[in-house]
């Protein structure tokens, strides 16, 4: 069995069936012992902060991923306060398990973004990228340990958010649990 871990930064701003898929997908191809999903305190690179409450992200990846044992939700980014740095992150998880290989999920997007991320170069050297496409958006060559996920996801959580504000189904984009928080919460209004 391979000694690896997936982590999976992001906002989960909501979380939704394609944050699932893409990390089922790597389950299934890259194997690694465990999954762990990250919510960021605050992006370095967005202009904007988290729409809902940390309280409500964590409820809502909780929730979707009950009942998948290859699935772990960590709010280690969010007591950190401030902005969310991967290299700080993968350097603890590397601290707290210094044997296991470590792989980072990101998409197309952020990766083409991949040179303005802090210390890029050392995170590099810590972790393998593991790449899903995004719409519109290519991948640059950089050097880095990069393998793709052979999986489209055409589904954003800013797509699910301004259907939630203008008061459009989102049944189908993510799960009914988080459906039922995300309403019973009111978030995104």
């Amino acid at each position: 069995m391979s000694r690896r871990i997936a982590l999976f930064g992001g906002s989960f701003d909501p979380f939704h069936i394609g944050h699932f898929l893409v990390a089922q997908k790597v389950s299934e191809d890259f194997k690694p012992n465990r999954i762990v999903f990250l919510p960021c305190a605050h992006s370095p690179l967005k202009r904007s902060s988290p729409v809902v409450s940390d309280a409500v992200r964590i409820q809502c990846l909780r929730s979707g991923l009950r009942g998948f044992r290859w699935a772990e939700v960590s709010d280690w980014e969010i007591r950190q306060k401030g902005a969310s740095y991967s290299v700080n992150t993968v350097r603890r998880w590397k601290h707290l398990y210094p044997k296991m290989e470590i792989d980072w999920i990101l998409g197309s997007d952020q990766w083409a973004q991949i040179r303005e991320w802090r210390d890029y170069r050392e995170l590099g050297n810590m972790v393998r990228f593991l790449v899903f496409p995004r719409p519109d958006v290519p991948r640059p060559v950089t050097g880095l340990r990069m393998k793709a996920i052979s999986l489209r996801i055409d589904l954003s959580a800013s797509e699910i958010r301004e259907r939630l504000k203008r008061g459009l189904a989102i049944k189908g984009m993510v799960f009914p649990e988080v459906e039922k928080i995300i309403r019973k919460t009111r978030s995104y209004r």
